[in-house]
C-alpha cells in the first residue's frame, strides 16, 4: 500500500541524513520522517537507523528472499544475549493399583542462547545515482541491502560450518549430520546418490521419521536444482499429481507438504553422497532467529572520491540458532 509515497519518504530520509543533503533533511522534517540518528557512529556524513518505512521493506524483503529468517522462529531480542527456556520432558501418567503410590514424574527443562552479532554490508554506490529520483535511490538500497543479508542467513543457517566465515553458525545440514541425531538421518537407497537417482521411497522414509507434533507446519528445504531434478521429476513421472502440484509456482508441494527452495543446499546434479540433500521438517521448532536491532546505514564520501562513488556500510545485530534436530533415539 502506498508503495511509491514510502519509496518516496525513504529515498528522501537516505538523501537527507545519510548523504547530508540540507534540504531533503528539511524535506523529512517538514514531513514527519524521523532522524533516529544513531548514537556513536557518527562519521563524515552521519550515521542514522533507516526510516520506517525503508526498515519494513527491508525485512519484508528478506523474508521473501530467505527462508531461514522466514521459517524460523522469529523473536526479538531486548539485549544483546537472551535465555529461552526449551521443554526436554514431560509429565509421565501411570497406572495405579488401589491402595498404592503413584510415582511422580517431572517436566524438564534447558535453555537455548541467542547471542547477537553484527552482520554489515559494504557497498560503493555511484553519486549519479544518489542524484537522480529517489525511489530509485531507496529502492535500490532496499532491495541489494536485504538480498545481501538474506543469503547470508539462509548460509548461516543451512550451511554453516561453525567458522567465522558464518559468524560461529553451526547450520541444519551440518549439526543434523554430526553423528548426534542419527534417527533424523535418512540415506537414500544404494545407487541413489545423486537427485536424478533419488526415488519416491528415499522421500517417504524422510516423511516417516518425523514426530507427529512437528508436521502440522512441515515443509521440505531443498535447492531449486534439487527440486527439479528430483521431485518434479518424480511428479511429472505420476500420473496422479495435479497440475498444480506440477507447476504450483512459488506454492510448490510435493506429497502434500509445501516446498522451500534454498539456494544455499546443495545443487550439484553429478553427486550428493555423503551430504545432506533434503530436509523436512518444521523450521520454526528447529530454529530461532532473533532480532536485536532494525538496519543501520552509514557512509564515507572520500574514501572513493576519485571514482566519483560513495561508500554505504549497512549492519544490522541478529542472533540465529539451530537447536532442535531429533537425537540418536
Amino acid at each position: 500500500p502506498n508503495a511509491e509515497e514510502r519509496a518516496y519518504r525513504s529515498g528522501m530520509h537516505i538523501r537527507g541524513y545519510v548523504f547530508g543533503d540540507a534540504e531533503a533533511r528539511r524535506w523529512c522534517e517538514d514531513h514527519r520522517v524521523e532522524s533516529r540518528a544513531q548514537a556513536g557512529t557518527i562519521n563524515s556524513l552521519g550515521g542514522v537507523l533507516v526510516a520506517d518505512e525503508m526498515s519494513n521493506e527491508i525485512i519484508r524483503l528478506v523474508e521473501e528472499y530467505g527462508a531461514f529468517p522466514q521459517f524460523a522462529r522469529r523473536v526479538p531480542m531486548s539485549s544483546d544475549t537472551l535465555i529461552i527456556a526449551r521443554r526436554t520432558g514431560g509429565l509421565t501418567a501411570r497406572p495405579v493399583g488401589e491402595n498404592t503410590e503413584i510415582s511422580t514424574s517431572d517436566v524438564t527443562f534447558d535453555n537455548v542462547q541467542l547471542n547477537a552479532k553484527i552482520w554489515g554490508i559494504a557497498n560503493r554506490v555511484p553519486n549519479s545515482l544518489l542524484e537522480d529520483s529517489v525511489i530509485d535511490l531507496a529502492d535500490a538500497m532496499a532491495v541489494e541491502i536485504a538480498q545481501s543479508f538474506a543469503e547470508a542467513f539462509d548460509d548461516a543457517g543451512f550451511i554453516g560450518d561453525g567458522t567465522s566465515t558464518y559468524h560461529g553458525v553451526v547450520g541444519a545440514t551440518v549439526k543434523i549430520d554430526d553423528g548426534n541425531h542419527t534417527k533424523s538421518v535418512v540415506d537414500a537407497d544404494t545407487g541413489n546418490n545423486t537427485f536424478d537417482t533419488l526415488d519416491l521411497l528415499d522421500f517417504t522414509n524422510a516423511v516417516s521419521r518425523l514426530p507427529l507434533y512437528a508436521r502440522r507446519n512441515a515443509a521440505f528445504y531443498i535447492s531449486p536444482a534439487g527440486y527439479g531434478s528430483s521431485m518434479l521429476r518424480l511428479m511429472m513421472a505420476s500420473n496422479g499429481n495435479s497440475a498444480s502440484d506440477i507447476a504450483g509456482g512459488a506454492g510448490l508441494n510435493f506429497l502434500g507438504f509445501p516446498v522451500r527452495l534454498v539456494h544455499s543446499m546443495v545443487s550439484d546434479l553429478t553427486g550428493t553422497a555423503e551430504q545432506v540433500a533434503c530436509l523436512f521438517g518444521d523450521l520454526a521448532q528447529a530454529a530461532t532467529f532473533g532480532e536485536r536491532r532494525a538496519v543501520s546505514i552509514r557512509t564515507a564520501s572520500e574514501r572513493y572520491i576519485e571514482f566519483d562513488q560513495t561508500l554505504t556500510f549497512a549492519t544490522t545485530r541478529n542472533s540465529l540458532v539451530v537447536h532442535d534436530l531429533g537425537s540418536t533415539t
